[in-house]
């Protein structure tokens, strides 16, 4: 791409995720669905493919991949939308390492829960009870997940997105699957006295990522046969690779309290006036109660107000004939009260 600019590269020697680098990020940024890489079929899909170019995640190490910690847990169904399966993941606040904790703390309820059902189980001799306490524990656990950058081809002009997926224990997941292509292609190039990078912002390659509809395979991904830059653009790489949101911003943890009612099966709502996450259903319970109570209040104020304020009732007037004339005067009427 002519002249190369010295930007921050995705560096090979740091494609580890052991080990997690702080970088902690304390902006908040409303939700944008540019900000996800999507990679969900629609209704009418049994497959699709994306093409991506992965940016580095960390630019002073260059890695591209953070690893971080999540539950993937069952949730009321009231949570999602309707016919959508009632599971969410949220961020283990314990172990993910790269979160703030000054913010959110290290207590997480799912772990409390997992640790919970497994030492109960430890100790129960009913094989029944004890296979359930163990599948409680193995639902609450917490799973590691990676996080990468990256840039959606076709839709530059959406600009940096971020995908999040789990780890397999088969290895089929993408981490695995762009690593095996990493070293498949730098042994392929060594063999023959050269070197390669296919994550390379110059003279890497883009990743193709095909999605299918079983619902249980990891995307499939391969990598494109030719090699090419980030972009023709230096100033367009330049803004891309320092481009300021973060995945703190993107995938947001949950407070302590909001997570613990996920785990009760409870729907959380945060009460601004009291400023703490309570259970929505009882919220509104009271919230009604005060309501209709108020509305009783004003209705009967309002009421009483009308009453009061109206005038008393008067007689109807007396109707006379007086030389042809009609006069109408009021039964209680007297001398005292004329004008004159």
């Amino acid at each position: 791409m002519g002249n190369l600019i010295d930007l921050p590269n995705i560096n090979p020697e740091s494609i580890v995720i052991d080990g997690e680098k702080t970088s902690k990020s304390v902006k908040n940024s409303s939700f944008d669905e540019k900000n996800y890489l999507n990679i969900r079929l629609n209704k009418d899909e049994s497959e699709k493919t994306i093409t991506i170019r992965l940016l580095p995640m960390d630019l002073q190490t260059g890695n591209p991949f953070v690893k971080i910690h999540v539950h993937n847990v069952e949730v009321n169904k009231k949570m999602v939308a309707q016919g959508a399966k009632p599971y969410k993941s949220y961020i283990c606040l314990r172990k993910t390492e790269d979160i703030d904790h000054e913010k959110y703390g290290r207590k997480c309820p799912y772990c409390e829960l997992n640790y919970q059902a497994y030492l109960e189980s430890t100790k129960e001799t009913d094989p029944i009870k004890k296979q359930e306490l163990q599948n409680a524990s193995i639902a609450n656990r917490e799973r590691e997940a990676v996080i990468v950058r990256c840039i959606e081809r076709g839709k530059e002009d959406e600009g940096v997105k971020f995908w999040k997926f789990n780890l397999r224990a088969d290895k089929t997941d993408p981490y695995h699957q762009i690593i095996k292509l990493y070293n498949l292609r730098k042994e392929a190039a060594e063999k023959k006295g050269k070197t390669e990078n296919i994550l390379d912002i110059y003279e890497g390659r883009d990743l193709s990522i095909t999605i299918t509809a079983d619902g249980t395979s990891a995307p499939t991904i391969v990598d494109d046969s030719d090699r090419s830059p980030l972009s023709e653009n230096a100033e367009q790489m330049k803004a891309w690779i320092y481009d300021k949101k973060k995945w703190q911003d993107v995938f947001t943890c949950k407070p302590y309290e909001y997570l613990k009612l996920v785990s009760e099966f409870r729907i959380p709502w945060f009460d601004k006036e009291h400023n703490i996450w309570v259970d929505k259903e009882e919220f509104d319970g009271v919230h009604n109660d005060e309501v209709k109570e108020a509305n009783d209040k004003i209705a009967t104020a309002e009421k009483q107000l009308v009453i009061e304020d109206m005038p008393e009732a008067q007689p109807e007037p007396v109707v006379e004939k007086k030389d042809g004339f009609i006069n109408s005067i009021s039964i209680e009427e007297d001398e005292d009260g004329l004008p004159f």
